[in-house]
């Protein structure tokens, strides 16, 4: 029986250049060969792409979805490994086959994001990725909020233990970022958690009070990140001297800034700038910030992530075409650009020989594009007939 499998009959993006027409060979778990042209191997088990397009499996370095899987409508809560179960098999039917969990380690925090929550989260993440049951690859995306105690100390021994793939840190302190008012802080966190704005009030007025320790906290945590090799991003960048702190602390990359001058910056300090999916599809922030399509237009965006809506990678990719005006650039918004961040931590994001065979093929014959089907190292993981 053989190992070998070749996907042909379909144009190829290989994570940079994309083919008219070719094939890629798999040979067990990992890719083999690429070819930029129609081939023809006699050992191998031949998959039909039907003239759809072949190309990496995507990458997806944030999305909130597990919380929202878990707590489905607001107080109602589902087991977490029920929800991990059917939110990998969504992945799979997405197109995603490296996907990160972010999960906010936020101290006074409700429901999920306290942290003992999290880390529950977390944890169950991992053995769900370790189990045999994962159709796709689970990473873990810690956010950090800035000033969180009791989550500075969980977080820096998940570093020991090497249970972090990626690290965040965001800043939700009114004044700044996402909430430049208190007025906004207040509506944002009274319709959340339905809690009295006096009480909103007095946790903002403390968070503010504690800024200088907040931050010493965070550049301790940077330092010892940094250490142990994991990728760090910054969260809602919003001005000039923000992304001059996050650069000096060793974050290398912005996701969601919130202006256009702050990714103008980031973008000179030669960092990493990710936006959002669902931004993208829309053509608007949730809150009023940059518009993603801002962000492509102005070549200030190295990829795309779901943030809280995976369905909306795969159509991202080819609406990003219509701002860059470069379909491969736009595929390689949600492969190799978020790929290559992770670096060998992850090896995602390319078709190239001795990678893993995480490969998907799109049809995008109407209007809205679909995955058909899905590999996982060599593995189907997700197939469905078309016309």
């Amino acid at each position: 029986m053989t190992f070998k499998k070749v996907i042909c009959n379909g144009p190829v993006f290989d994570g940079r250049h994309l083919f008219h027409s070719g094939a890629v060979l798999m040979d067990g778990d990992k890719i083999s060969s690429v070819f930029d042209a129609p081939v023809q191997i006699p050992d191998a088990r031949i998959i039909d792409a039907r003239g759809h397009l072949i190309m990496p499996g995507i990458v997806d370095l944030h999305s909130d979805s597990l919380e929202r899987s878990i707590e489905k409508r607001k107080g109602v809560f589902f087991d977490i490994d029920f929800a991990i179960l059917n939110l990998d098999r969504s992945l799979a039917a997405c197109g995603i086959t490296s996907f990160f969990h972010a999960i906010s380690f936020a101290d006074n925090e409700l429901g999920l994001r306290s942290p003992k929550a999290a880390l529950q989260c977390l944890r169950q993440i991992k053995d769900y990725n370790d189990s045999g049951q994962a159709l796709v690859k689970h990473f873990t995306h810690v956010r950090y909020e800035v000033g969180s105690e009791e989550s500075f100390a969980i977080i820096k021994e998940l570093v020991q233990e090497g249970l972090i793939d990626l690290l965040s840190i965001m800043d939700h302190t009114p004044g700044q970022g996402q909430f430049t008012s208190m007025a906004s802080y207040i509506k944002f966190h009274a319709c959340e958690y339905a809690i009295p704005h006096e009480e909103i009030q007095a946790k903002a007025v403390e968070k503010q009070s504690r800024n200088i320790r907040a931050w010493q906290m965070v550049s301790e945590l940077t330092q010892l990140v940094a250490q142990a090799n994991i990728p760090m991003l910054s969260h809602d960048d919003d001005t000039l001297s923000k992304i001059d702190l996050i650069h000096r602390l060793g974050i290398r990359a912005c996701e969601f800034p919130v202006t256009a001058e702050a990714a103008e910056a980031a973008h000179c300090a030669g960092m990493k700038i990710f936006m959002g999916a669902p931004n993208l599809l829309r053509n608007q922030s949730t809150n009023g910030n940059l518009k993603a399509s801002q962000a492509l237009s102005s070549g200030h965006c190295n990829g795309l992530v779901s943030d809280y809506y995976p369905e909306s990678l795969v159509q991202a990719a080819f609406v990003a075409a219509e701002y860059t005006g470069d379909l491969p650039c736009a595929l390689g918004q949600v492969t190799s650009g978020p790929g290559s961040f992770m670096g060998h931590r992850n090896g995602a994001g390319t078709l190239e020989p001795g990678k893993d065979a995480d490969i998907i093929i799109v049809n995008r014959q109407n209007r809205w594009a679909h995955v058909t089907r899905a590999f996982v190292r060599g593995r189907s993981v997700y197939d469905i007939q078309t016309p």
